[in-house]
């Protein structure tokens, strides 16, 4: 995330002068803002959130199939996949 502010960054600042003069820089700063709030929500979200969920499904679903058998592995993967 920081690495893509950081371009982003450098990039506004080698733009001319004349984008500058014409553009407003407080709706391009809140622009930029809410885009790496948005990139910073997604990865939060995904490591927090789906990926702990899908390795408990899988795990759910191996003991299942090492235990009981591969049908009720799948019966299981398929209830809480749909």
């Amino acid at each position: 995330i920081r690495r893509v502010s950081r371009n982003v960054f450098l990039h506004i600042h080698n733009l001319d002068l004349q984008f500058h003069l014409q553009k407003n820089t407080g709706v391009l700063t809140r622009i930029i803002d809410r885009g790496g709030r948005s990139i910073q929500f997604t990865l939060n979200s995904m490591v927090f959130s789906v990926v702990p969920m899908v390795l408990e499904i899988g795990l759910v679903s191996a003991i299942l199939a090492a235990q009981a058998s591969w049908h009720y592995s799948a019966v299981c993967f398929s209830t809480i996949g749909a």
